[in-house]
C-alpha cells in the first residue's frame, strides 16, 4: 500500500499557466523493476516537453537520478524541500532571489522549477523536482502531476528501504545462526536424497575425517558401521517417506581411521528445496556406552558373588542354627544356666547373619529385576496385626508399648502379603530398636486411592541430611552397629514393586514416621527399580 502523500497546492499567479502535456501514442522504453526512480524521471520528461528533472535520495545523497546533466542544478531545491517536508514552487527562478542555488539554476537554462518532497508516514525520504526553460505559473493539474510522480517515487524509495532493513536483519539472523550451528558441541547435519548435503565442523572433528571429506557428495551410510546400516536406512526412509516426524536412537559410527565411535542421534524431517530431507545431531556417547558395559558386568560379577553367599554361607548357617536349637532342646544332655546362655547368643548372631544374607540376596533380585511378587487381594488391618503379635516379645524386652488404630476396617489392598509383611516388619523391628523403651503408634487408614500405614516412634529421630540417605544400600544412621543398612533400602523398592510408596517424616529429638501407601486397583507391571533397564520384575496375578 502507498504511503499517504499530501501537498499543499501552490498559489496562483497572473503568468501563463503551465500544464502538463498529453503522453506520447507509443509508451517508453521498458525499464528494469529496480530502475523505477528512472521511470519515474522518463515520465516526467513526457508529461513536461523540454523539461529536465532530479530524483534525490535523502538515503543516497551522492547518487541523485538526474534526466540530464543541468538537472543536478536543482539539488538545492531538492535539499530545501526535503528538510522543510514541503514543496516549493518557482514560476520563475530569476525573479526569486529569495529561493537558495537560483544562480545555479538559471546558469542551467531554467526558469520555472518546482520540488516536492516525497514523504513516507510523514518521514522526508528525498525530493523531486522538475525544471523548465521558461518561465510561467505552475498550474494545478501541472502540481498534481508532480506529486503524483513524487508520491510513485516516494513508494519505491519506502520499498527499497524495507527490503534493506529486512536484508540486513535476514543476514543477522542467519549469521547467528550459522554460527550457533557451526560452533555446536553437537554434530549437525543434513541429509537429503540419501547423501549429506550439510555438515557442521564438529562433525569433521568428532569423526576424524580430514577437511573437505563431505565437499564431495557421501552416502548418509558411509560413516555408520556395517551391521548398523540396515537399521539406519529404515530410519531414513521412515522419517522421508512421512511414516513418523522424528526419531531418536543409538547407533554405531565409523571414524576416518576405522574405529567405533556410539552416537546418539536424534533426527526429524524437513522440506529443502521443496523435497523430503532429515535435520538432525548426533552425540558421541562412546564414553557413557563403555561405562555402562563396566557396570553391566560389574553388576553380573556382584550378582554371582552373591549367588555364592547364597550357597556358601546360608547352608552352614542353617546348620548352625539347626544345632543350636538341638542343643537348646537338650537332645543330647541338659544345659546348665552358663551354657545355655551361650548358646541363645550363638543362636542370635546366627539369626542376624542369615537375614544379612537373606538382605543381600533380595537386594541382588531387585537390582537385576528379577524378584517375583504375586499380588492379591489383602486385609491390611490383619498383615499388621499379624506383624505386630510377632514382634510382641521383641517390644516387650525393649519396653516399647505398641498399639494399632485401623480406621473403618476391613482395609483392602492389592500387595504380596508375604512382601507386606516383609516391609511392615522391618519398619516396626526400627522402632522397636530405636524407640528407646518409649511407646510406638500404628495408625491405618484409606486415604486418596490407597490404603496408608503409618508407624510412629517417639525414638531421636533422623537429622533433615539424614532422610532420604537411609534409603540408600548399607546406610546406617544412629547407633552404630544396630542393623545391616539394608533393610530400608529393600522395604521402599517392594513398596514400589507393588505400585505403592514408602516415605518418611521426622524431628530430631521427636521420633520419626514412616508411611507405607499400598494401591486398592492392581497395578501395572512395572520396571524394575534397581540398575539395569534390561529386566523387569515379574508381577503374578
Amino acid at each position: 500500500m502507498l504511503p499517504a502523500l499530501a501537498f499543499p497546492a501552490p498559489p496562483s499567479t497572473g503568468t501563463p499557466a503551465m500544464t502538463p502535456s498529453a503522453p506520447p501514442p507509443h509508451p517508453a522504453a521498458p525499464v528494469p523493476a529496480d530502475d523505477a526512480l528512472e521511470r519515474v524521471a522518463r515520465l516526467c520528461a513526457r508529461l513536461f516537453p523540454g523539461s529536465v528533472s532530479l530524483l534525490y535520495d535523502a538515503g543516497d545523497p551522492a547518487a541523485p537520478v538526474a534526466s540530464a546533466p543541468a538537472a543536478l542544478s536543482l539539488r538545492g531545491m531538492c535539499l530545501r524541500a526535503a528538510e522543510s517536508a514541503s514543496p516549493l514552487i518557482a514560476p520563475d527562478a530569476a525573479a526569486d532571489p529569495t529561493l537558495d542555488g537560483m544562480a545555479e539554476v538559471l546558469a542551467a537554462g531554467i526558469r520555472a522549477c518546482a520540488a516536492v518532497p516525497l514523504l513516507a508516514d510523514g518521514e522526508p525520504l528525498g525530493a523531486l523536482a522538475v525544471g523548465l526553460p521558461g518561465p510561467g505559473a505552475w498550474a494545478p493539474d501541472a502540481v498534481d502531476a508532480v506529486h503524483d510522480l513524487a508520491g510513485v517515487a516516494a513508494a519505491e524509495l519506502a520499498a527499497r528501504r524495507a527490503r534493506a532493513c529486512h536484508d540486513t536483519a535476514h543476514a543477522s539472523s542467519t549469521g547467528l545462526f550459522r554460527a550457533l550451528v557451526e560452533q555446536s558441541l553437537a554434530a549437525i547435519y543434513v541429509i537429503q536424497d540419501g547423501v549429506y548435503r550439510y555438515v557442521n565442523p564438529h562433525v569433521y572433528q568428532m569423526l576424524g575425517f580430514p577437511p573437505g571429506w563431505f565437499d564431495t557428495p557421501r552416502s548418509a551410510l558411509d560413516i555408520i558401521h556395517e551391521d548398523d546400516r540396515p537399521m539406519v536406512q529404515e530410519n531414513l526412509r521412515r522419517r522421508v517417506d512421512g511414516e513418523v516426524p522424528s526419531m531418536q536412537y543409538r547407533v554405531r559410527g565409523r571414524r576416518y581411521d576405522g574405529s567405533t565411535v556410539f552416537l546418539e542421534v536424534h533426527g526429524s524431517r524437513a522440506e529443502i528445496d521443496g523435497r523430503p530431507a532429515v535435520i538432525g545431531i548426533a552425540i558421541d556417547v562412546t564414553r557413557r556406552e563403555m561405562a555402562e558395559r563396566e557396570r553391566e558386568h560389574a553388576l553380573l560379577a556382584r550378582d554371582r558373588f552373591y549367588a555364592m553367599i547364597s550357597h556358601e554361607l546360608r547352608t552352614p548357617v542353617s546348620a548352625v542354627m539347626l544345632y543350636n536349637d538341638l542343643l537348646s532342646s537338650g537332645v543330647y544332655d541338659p544345659l546348665s544356666d552358663e551354657q545355655r546362655d551361650a548358646v541363645e547368643r550363638s543362636q542370635k548372631s546366627a539369626r542376624h547373619l542369615l537375614d544379612l544374607i537373606n538382605d543381600l540376596l533380595d537386594l541382588a533380585k531387585l537390582d537385576a529385576g528379577k524378584l517375583e511378587t504375586r499380588l492379591a487381594d489383602l486385609d491390611v488391618a490383619q498383615e499388621v496385626e499379624g506383624v505386630v503379635a510377632g514382634l510382641a516379645p521383641l517390644a516387650a524386652e525393649h519396653g516399647c508399648p505398641v498399639s494399632v488404630q485401623v480406621d473403618d476396617p476391613p482395609l483392602r489392598a492389592t500387595g504380596d502379603p508375604r512382601r507386606v509383611q516383609q516391609i511392615l516388619l522391618n519398619l516396626l523391628s526400627n522402632a522397636v530398636k530405636f524407640g528407646h523403651g518409649h511407646p510406638i503408634e500404628v495408625n491405618c487408614r484409606r486415604e486418596g486411592g490407597g490404603v496408608v500405614v503409618q508407624v510412629a516412634d517417639h525414638g531421636p529421630g533422623i537429622g533433615p541430611d539424614d532422610l532420604e540417605r537411609i534409603f540408600d544400600d548399607f546406610v546406617q544412621v544412629g547407633e552404630p552397629g544396630v542393623g545391616t543398612g539394608l533393610g530400608l533400602p529393600i522395604a521402599r523398592r517392594l513398596a514400589e514393586l507393588q505400585g505403592g510408596s514408602l516415605t518418611v517424616s521426622s524431628r530430631e529429638g521427636e521420633g520419626s514416621t514412616f508411611r507405607l501407601i499400598l494401591p486398592i486397583a492392581v497395578p501395572p507391571v512395572a520396571p524394575s527399580t534397581g540398575f539395569s533397564p534390561a529386566f523387569s520384575s515379574v508381577i503374578i496375578r
